[in-house]
């Protein structure tokens, strides 16, 4: 059956791209192949569909310049189909590596239901698409704003909940930014994106998040839970302040961040005694510097650089703790 189905449309595609154009092949696949929520279909269906997805895809990269422009075209103009904005936005960032149609491609994001997808993929665009120093604000928003969510990374074997993907897209952002939209989303997010963004505002840890923080407890726009979880994370992530690595050593190692292999040097989390030499010999005044190595501490999405993350945090979170001399 799925092979008979597949062949006949593998017929259908190679009939119609000698007699149409490449946009007018898109158009009519797109009519035949799309209009369907993943959620809605068993397993097997899901597998059947993404076989046929591929005739969609491969007829764009067949002339992946006027692809670029039909499937530009279609996300612009649609406003019904969910999942054909994501899938027409991951096929678009594929086809033109350049900056051009990334615009686009958070459009199409926007336009899609993340709950609809497989939360990776959504993940992995974003992550992308902030590296290339597009605005993913309301995409982070998004991701954080799921209930439940869960982010299974195949590559690292690992499952990320909301927060800690977030992680990786609010540290792609100037602090300030992060604090505009993380404090955004707990004034006007859903119950999950208030609890997600505070968690996340509270491990920024800035004397603004802090000050925005202490306004939104007083004026009791948090739940208790996630003040309580606020709190704990302020105790578990200061950290003892003991280590014989001198301040040079320190600071060489926030330069090599998050690693340099001709120093065998691998990063901070797992080094004890370098994290606690840090979190001695550091104090308020070196802080931009432990700030500027946690920004490079996620250059790609793995279990790893999250430690990295969270261990910076740390020592951030002890050195401000401390009275400064």
């Amino acid at each position: 059956m799925t092979k008979t189905l597949c062949t006949i449309l593998w017929l259908f595609a190679c009939s119609i791209s000698f007699s149409q154009t490449t946009c007018d092949s898109l158009v009519l696949l797109k009519k035949q192949l799309y209009g369907f929520k993943p959620s809605e279909l068993s397993d097997s269906l899901k597998d059947i569909k993404a076989g046929e997805l591929n005739l969609f895809w491969n007829t764009a990269h067949n002339n992946p310049a006027n692809g670029a422009q039909c499937v530009e075209a279609m996300i612009k103009n649609e406003t019904k189909d969910s999942y054909f904005c994501f899938d027409a936005a991951s096929l678009l960032v594929r086809l033109d590596t350049s900056e051009r149609y990334l615009p686009t491609v958070i459009e199409g994001l926007k336009k899609c239901n993340p709950e609809d997808l497989q939360l990776a993929s959504y993940l992995e665009i974003c992550f992308y698409l902030a590296y290339k120093k597009q605005d993913v604000s309301e995409l982070a928003t998004r991701l954080i704003s799921i209930p439940n969510a869960q982010v299974f990374l195949s590559e690292h074997f690992i499952t990320l909940d909301a927060i800690e993907s977030g992680i990786f897209l609010f540290n792609t952002m100037p602090e300030a930014k992060a604090e505009h939209v993380l404090s955004s989303a707990i004034l006007n997010g859903n119950s999950t994106a208030r609890h997600n963004a505070a968690v996340i505002l509270n491990l920024l840890s800035t004397d603004r998040g802090d000050s925005l923080l202490n306004d939104f407890i007083q004026k009791k726009q948090l739940a208790d839970s996630t003040i309580e979880l606020i709190n704990s994370d302020k105790k578990n992530f200061t950290l003892d302040a003991k280590g014989t690595e001198s301040r040079a050593k320190v600071l060489e190692a926030l330069n090599d961040a998050p690693y340099n292999i001709d120093k065998n040097f691998f990063g901070f989390a797992g080094n004890d005694n370098l994290i606690g030499s840090a979190c001695k010999v550091l104090t308020i005044k070196d802080l931009d510097r432990v700030r500027e190595a946690r920004l490079k501490s996620t250059p790609g999405l793995s279990d790893e650089a999250l430690h990295e993350y969270f261990t910076l945090t740390g020592i951030i979170i002890t050195v401000r703790s401390k009275k400064e001399k």
